[in-house]
């Protein structure tokens, strides 16, 4: 994506269950606006099986900065196609949201609706055992 200019930032990778449900109760049981329709332990990023991006662009005042463009449909469209490169899908009604691809619904992942600790660990044991080196990244949206 970089050669074609776009710069993208990744601000949300891994969610816990209880980073979930306080999402979900946003606009439910909470204030605010509704911000998703998955529960805890319904959503890929529980599973570290997602993440959320946005382009940024340099700012006017200062070009070593760098600013969201959360309107840049064009940005997204380009994400979502280099995404399909790496087996990433795009869902329809969440713009810089790119899920792994070989699951059509969250119920298919193994492990759904245990503990996310359980399901990170068996992964990152195999990925150790396959000489692979896993590790939680987790970036805040500012």
């Amino acid at each position: 994506m970089i050669q074609t200019g776009i710069q993208p930032l990744i601000y949300c990778g891994f969610r816990s269950f209880e980073e979930q449900a306080a999402l979900y109760s946003k606009g439910r049981t909470a204030g605010g606006r509704i911000v998703t329709k998955a529960k805890a332990g319904e959503s890929y990023h529980n599973y570290g099986l997602a993440f959320d991006w946005v382009p940024v662009k340099p700012t006017p005042k200062d070009p070593k900065m760098l600013t969201a463009d959360w309107d840049d449909a064009t940005a997204y469209k380009v994400g979502e196609q280099a995404g399909h490169t790496f087996g990433l899908s795009a869902i329809s009604w969440e713009t810089g949201h790119l899920q792994d691809s070989r699951y059509k619904t969250w119920r298919e992942i193994p492990g759904a609706g245990e503990s996310v600790g359980t399901v990170v660990a068996e992964r990152n044991r195999k990925a150790m055992q396959a000489g692979k080196v896993a590790r939680k990244v987790r970036i805040r949206k500012p």
